[in-house]
């Protein structure tokens, strides 16, 4: 009885040695799957961060270096911009960062030796969900609340910018299209915002118009009214230009006032002028609103939404709006999914394969999600279900993967 004691004393505690060996092991690899995939996240954070970006730093550097606006400014402009890329960026570099991390451990058959140690699929793949998960928790923070009050910040600093100096918008010897209006400058002072030698249109609809060369041998452009045109035109020596929220004042100089005889162009109404105040409004209301969406808060836009039912009145922008930014931050939740069995049977060539997959997927789900968006603004379907369309298609097709690699 004292030798079977002891044996049995032997075997229960080789196991207790074996099974916290294996969750030691098990934690080791966690924690190298995690280094290697926040590594690859990294990496898309910064590849995709960067394309998004370029279409902002033109912008910018060009408000620094041609239309004199303070280098402070412009990086306070680029910090309020930031997270509405990052909004962006972050779901596609999961993406990406699971797809080319678990390639590249499926290329060098670490995937093969983990499961020859005994590790199960789940085990191998919990090390990404979970992280990801936070992160989309994150994201719904990040979305509802912080992207709307950075949008805000950044019109305000554009507006401070506009005020401080209104000519940005204006460069020499171009034709500038401000709604229904249409204004041409030869020259442009931003220091004392000034316009010289100014020519402003104003148009009822496109065809009162076209754009051409003067002759077949001048190669400088001009306006041409068409015959029954009703619109007017102002030229003047020059004109002071001061920016409001709603609108851009002119105080013009020296110049003339023609409106066009739609019964006879030549025959037009002529009048001179010393000095004359003109104010633009600015009439892009669709933009305006969108815009101020855009700077809501999620609970905002919800109560906006109750106040326009309850007076019958639709508002499926604001509705598109507060459902994207659900669709966006539980994006990363679906593409994990899908990801994973992809990057773990990629074999040889993993790494490779998985960024090729990551640029495949973000295909198909970008092209699924405008096609959600149409439905929605055209109202074919209602916006709280349609939204969820990519989401759906890519957790299902990744469900089914998953499970169909569970069971060889």
């Amino acid at each position: 009885m004292q030798i079977s004691g002891t044996v049995d004393r032997k075997m229960t505690n080789n196991k207790i040695f074996l099974f916290s060996g294996q969750h030691y092991m098990i934690k080791k690899l966690h924690l190298y799957i995690i280094k290697a995939s926040f590594g690859s996240f990294l990496f898309g954070v910064a590849v995709f961060s960067i394309l998004f970006i370029l279409d902002y730093v033109f912008d910018l550097v060009d408000l620094f270096l041609s239309k004199g606006v303070s280098f402070f400014l412009v990086l306070k402009l680029f910090a309020s911009a930031l997270p509405n890329i990052l909004k962006l960026v972050v779901p596609i570099a999961v993406l990406c960062g699971i797809l080319i991390a678990y390639g590249k451990l499926s290329e060098d058959n670490e995937i093969t030796a983990m499961k020859s140690s005994g590790m199960s699929y789940k085990t191998i793949s919990l090390p990404t969900i979970i992280p990801v998960c936070i992160i989309s928790f994150f994201l719904l923070f990040f979305n509802h609340f912080l992207v709307p009050a950075m949008n805000s910040n950044f019109r305000n600093i554009y507006q401070e910018i506009l005020t401080k100096r209104p000519l940005i918008k204006f460069n020499e010897k171009t034709i500038v299209e401000l709604g229904e209006y249409r204004l041409y400058a030869n020259k442009v002072n931003r220091k004392n915002n000034t316009l010289y030698e100014v020519n402003i249109y104003k148009f009822e609809n496109k065809d009162d118009y076209y754009y051409g060369y003067d002759d077949e041998k001048n190669n400088k452009k001009s306006f041409f009214l068409q015959n029954n045109s009703k619109t007017w035109h102002i030229a003047a020596s020059s004109a002071k230009v001061k920016f409001y929220q709603n609108g851009t004042q002119f105080f013009i100089y020296d110049g003339y006032w023609q409106k066009a005889n739609p019964s006879d162009i030549n025959n037009m109404t002529h009048m001179t002028f010393k000095s004359y105040c003109f104010f633009l409004p600015h009439t892009e209301i669709v933009k305006e609103q969108t815009l101020n969406i855009l700077e809501a808060s999620s609970p905002e836009i919800l109560k906006t939404i109750k106040t326009y039912k309850e007076q019958g009145i639709p508002f499926t922008a604001g509705e598109i709006e507060f459902w994207i930014r659900w669709v966006y931050a539980l994006s990363p939740i679906a593409f994990v999914i899908i990801a994973l069995p992809i990057g773990i049977k990629a074999g040889k060539g993993g790494k490779t394969i998985g960024l090729g997959m990551s640029f495949g997927i973000i295909l198909v789900y970008y092209t699924l999600l405008i096609l959600a968006l149409i439905l929605s603004e055209k109202e074919y379907a209602p916006a709280n279900l349609i939204m969820w369309l990519p989401n759906i298609t890519t957790t299902a097709v990744g469900t089914y993967l998953f499970i169909k690699m569970v069971k060889k």
